[in-house]
């Protein structure tokens, strides 16, 4: 793990700047679109997972998942996220449209 790309990118989202990622992962034999997001704000980090099975992103609204959850230390944000494999050091800023 690059620490010094860590300390940017936890320095950037206490400083309120919204941080992010997506990619495309294969699961039994379908591709899925992920998005993730993390940001600070009142105090707290909210996490953004996104998901969606790519044959169906022309009806995201019925078909995508959206999740978000709060923690109250960035670590626990940053666990949370390596808990699901996501590689965090992917993160940076996002252009266009925030998730949230």
């Amino acid at each position: 793990m690059d620490n010094i790309l860590i300390k940017n990118l936890l320095s950037a989202i206490e400083k309120g700047n919204v941080r992010g990622c997506d990619e495309i992962k294969e699961i039994n034999g379908e591709c899925y679109f992920f998005q993730y997001a993390l940001k600070k704000k009142s105090g707290f980090y909210s996490t953004y997972l996104f998901y969606i099975v790519e044959s169906k992103m022309d009806v995201i609204e019925d078909y995508g998942i959206e999740q978000i959850k709060k923690f109250s230390d960035i670590i626990d944000a940053v666990n949370y996220f390596k808990s699901l494999g996501v590689n965090i050091e992917q993160f940076s800023s996002i252009k266009g449209n925030l998730p949230f």
